[in-house]
């Protein structure tokens, strides 16, 4: 079995990618304040509306449960989806969150995956990703990660994520034993 497991948070764990990619009532918003009033809105949606995607929560605890180490390698700003980590009580299958603005770049470089595993303690090849986009899934693939590709609905017209994983699921209830 793996022992490590990096996941991403939205269209992974999280059924938020339909949020983010909604209309935001931010049209008299400023363009330099616009992303910053997108996060205080999402962060209300992780408090309130946003749930695991199903089978999410009892993948963790039973992975957990078989000794793996994981943490959250995201996109999304920590203090954005903190609501969310702590209504659900992730915090305690995790050893920490990531997130892009923390590793320095965005996802189409692999500094959050190189980062996550180090802070691990994992080489490359030791850990699996588990993405829902695309370009996530060939930029941790291209690294040497394992790459379990998950299906999102919203984030399928974006990129067949498919194509760049080792493992592609539609369910969660269907991540592999690895």
């Amino acid at each position: 079995m793996k022992k490590y497991y990096i996941f991403d948070l939205d269209g992974t764990l999280a059924d938020s990618m339909g949020y983010w990619y909604g209309n935001f009532p931010v049209e008299d918003v400023p363009d330099e304040q616009r992303m910053e009033e997108i996060c205080r809105i999402m962060y209300r949606c992780y408090a309130d509306d946003i749930q695991p995607k199903p089978g999410a929560v009892q993948l963790l605890e039973r992975l957990k449960a078989k000794g793996a180490a994981m943490c959250i390698a995201s996109a999304t700003d920590r203090w954005v989806s903190e609501p969310f980590i702590k209504k659900f009580g992730l915090e305690k299958y995790l050893e920490f969150y990531l997130d892009c603005t923390e590793a320095g770049a965005r996802k189409d470089k692999p500094d959050i995956y190189i980062q996550a595993a180090r802070r691990l303690g994992a080489e490359i090849s030791d850990c699996v990703v588990a993405e829902d986009a695309a370009y996530c899934a060939e930029t941790a693939g291209k690294a040497g990660f394992f790459v379990v590709g998950v299906y999102d609905p919203n984030t399928a017209p974006r990129g067949d994520v498919s194509r760049f994983s080792d493992v592609f699921i539609t369910s969660l209830s269907d991540f592999p034993e690895l």
